[in-house]
């Protein structure tokens, strides 16, 4: 596998490494395919980090980087799209905007609270989770415009407990059902790694319940914000998918998967 799936550049505000310095870094490590998933996060509540996305130079520098890198490395546009309730007709206009060829769906928030910042340390831990995935839930029978759910279960990184899931199994069930049928993939981000938390992302039980429910689309991703990490544990990222059922990975074009054998 020479590709990965969930990267960015300069243009997310929690990254300052320009789009060409990434590029040259994926060059470097082999990789045959990259797609930059730079952020935005309309309504996003954070006045310091606000993940808003200068659209005109980012496409301009995507599309100059594709011409420029293309005879050593596969460029591929991306986005990752902050979904929260109130913004979905921003959101459509934001995916429609661009011929991408990934869109990843991600939650960085909890309605109005964005999980960078909350203060978790006295929270209700397993009341928290169960908003968490009914807010999920919500938000997902309303809009569909993405085509990869990012880093499932990224509230275990916040929280800072890995707590049981069993009381809250119904409404992530429903989750990756509503995903099945829309034909909407996951991620194994292993960003994680970075961070010691102890699980996978999303944690194997959800990746597991996915693929029994019969979803197919599996990216991997690095979430690099640095060079140094592209394909950051997919040494371990393919067996883990293949413990799990996965046969195939893919790789989006025009927001299409294509599969491939793990």
């Amino acid at each position: 596998m020479n590709c990965d799936f969930h990267t960015h550049t300069g243009f997310s505000d929690d990254c300052n490494i320009p789009m060409d310095i990434m590029i040259e870094g994926a060059i470097k490590k082999g990789l045959k395919t990259l797609a930059i998933t730079d952020h935005v996060d309309p309504g996003f509540p954070d006045p310091n980090i606000p993940f808003t996305l200068d659209f005109y130079n980012y496409h301009k520098c995507l599309l100059q980087a594709q011409s420029h890198y293309g005879h050593q490395l596969e460029i591929l546009a991306g986005l990752e799209l902050g979904i929260m309730e109130g913004q979905f007709p921003v959101s459509k206009k934001i995916v429609n905007s661009f011929p991408y060829d990934i869109v990843i769906g991600s939650f960085h928030c909890l309605g109005k609270n964005d999980l960078y910042s909350y203060d978790f340390s006295d929270v209700d831990g397993p009341a928290m989770v169960e908003d968490f995935y009914s807010y999920m839930y919500r938000c997902l029978k309303s809009f569909q415009d993405y085509d990869i759910l990012g880093h499932f279960s990224i509230l275990d990184r916040y929280i800072g407990t890995l707590y049981d899931y069993g009381p809250c199994e119904e409404i992530i069930d429903e989750i990756l059902r509503l995903m099945v049928v829309g034909g909407k993939g996951l991620e194994i981000n292993t960003s994680n790694f970075r961070y010691h938390t102890g699980t996978w992302l999303p944690r194997g039980s959800i990746l597991k319940r996915y693929r029994e429910l019969g979803g197919e689309i599996l990216t991997i991703g690095s979430d690099a914000h640095s060079p140094d990490y592209f394909q950051f544990h997919f040494e371990d990222a393919i067996p883990f998918a293949k413990s799990l059922g996965f046969r195939y990975y893919c790789e989006f074009r025009s927001r299409k998967p294509e599969f491939f054998t793990l």
